[in-house]
């Protein structure tokens, strides 16, 4: 009884730590929760830096998921302000 115990806490064990693995490798990206205004070019932060996006694709993320702080042009282009 007491090895049919010690395997089972073992599978448990491993299936735990694959589990945790493969939820790691699915949470792998960039975390785009510090912008506050996104542009064509580049983003402000909440501390009111400014930041060119890494990957074009990140301007692309960050536009689809909050289209309402995302604006289509320039930082600097005055005809927008």
């Amino acid at each position: 009884m007491l090895a049919i115990l010690k395997n089972a806490t073992i599978a448990v064990a491993i299936i735990g730590v694959a589990t945790a693995s493969a939820d790691a490798a699915v949470g792998v990206g960039i975390d785009l929760g510090g912008v506050s205004l996104g542009f064509s070019d580049g983003y402000w932060d909440s501390h009111h830096h400014w930041h060119h996006w890494a990957h074009p694709a990140d301007a692309q993320r960050f536009r689809a998921a909050h289209a309402e702080l995302y604006h289509d042009w320039r930082h600097d282009d005055r005809n927008h302000h």
